[in-house]
């Protein structure tokens, strides 16, 4: 609404000077403050957009955006305006949930994108306040340690969902086979998770170098990870589920109508029947 409006800025100015009726003419102060309000609403709209995707994962960039989120509040709480530092101590209040309780989840869900890892989560919590930086990103890495553990625990019966064989193969293949992978795949345990050798697929990868961001920002994550799946192995998979996590149910349009939802004639009766039941 602001942005239409204040694509017509002059037209509003000349209509006052033909229709003596039109009263509402704001005045050159607020025509200001409607496009400052304009500048700081726009990364909502455009963050409520990008939530609201079907057609790519979300979950890796929830933590990111949220982030832009705090630090554009920050950066408006200083503005010379008045009634907009107002508004903005306002919106830091109901907003300080939704970043002191983010969901630890999709933090880790950050991690798994090879352009963020731990470095960028770091400094951005470093950014925002360097006291407790450290120990968030400990807390994120603790758990997202302790969740790849216990898929870890379960590679070997995934694994094996990977190679399904056809009937045919399993009448003809003889019982030594099976003997004989198993015990290759237990070699293979053995080099990446002997007694020198104690690093995790996990810890591989966190070592490994970021991908730039700057040279791959239309990267397709679970494209990486599906590519990648034979070097981080069960780590890869952990990766799959968490990053296919939706961040929202509800379509864009609703996210900010203030109207209710509209039943048709077939939902109103299916919820009254259910409501006897």
């Amino acid at each position: 609404m602001l942005v239409r409006a204040l694509k017509f800025r002059k037209a509003f100015d000349n209509l006052h000077l033909y229709d003596r009726n039109y009263k509402c003419l704001p005045s050159e102060e607020e025509w200001d403050r409607g496009e400052k309000i304009r500048d700081f609403l726009k990364p909502f709209s455009t963050i409520t957009a990008y939530f609201s995707g079907v057609n790519y994962p979300t979950a890796s960039v929830y933590f990111m955006l949220v982030w832009k989120i705090e630090l554009l509040l920050k950066r408006y709480a200083r503005c010379k305006d008045n009634e907009i530092r107002l508004m903005v101590v306002d919106m830091k209040s109901k907003f300080a949930k939704y970043w002191d309780e983010y969901s630890l989840i999709l933090a880790m869900a950050a991690v798994l994108d090879p352009r963020i890892k731990l470095h960028m989560l770091k400094e951005a919590y470093h950014k925002l306040d360097p006291r407790t930086s450290e120990k968030k990103v400990e807390v994120v890495r603790k758990s997202l340690e302790l969740l790849y553990k216990e898929y870890s625990s379960k590679s070997s019966e995934s694994s094996s969902r990977f190679a399904k064989k056809t009937p045919h193969e399993l009448l003809t293949e003889s019982p030594l086979e099976d003997d004989f992978d198993d015990d290759l795949l237990e070699l293979e345990r053995c080099i990446q998770f002997g007694s020198n050798n104690e690093r995790t697929n996990l810890d591989m990868y966190l070592a490994d170098t970021k991908v730039d961001i700057s040279a791959f920002s239309d990267m397709e994550v679970l494209d990486y990870w599906k590519d990648k799946q034979h070097r981080y192995g069960d780590l890869a998979l952990l990766a799959r589920d968490i990053l296919s996590i939706p961040i929202t149910t509800v379509a864009f349009e609703f996210a900010f109508s203030v109207g209710g939802r509209v039943l048709s004639p077939l939902e109103t009766v299916s919820t009254l029947k259910l409501s006897k039941h």
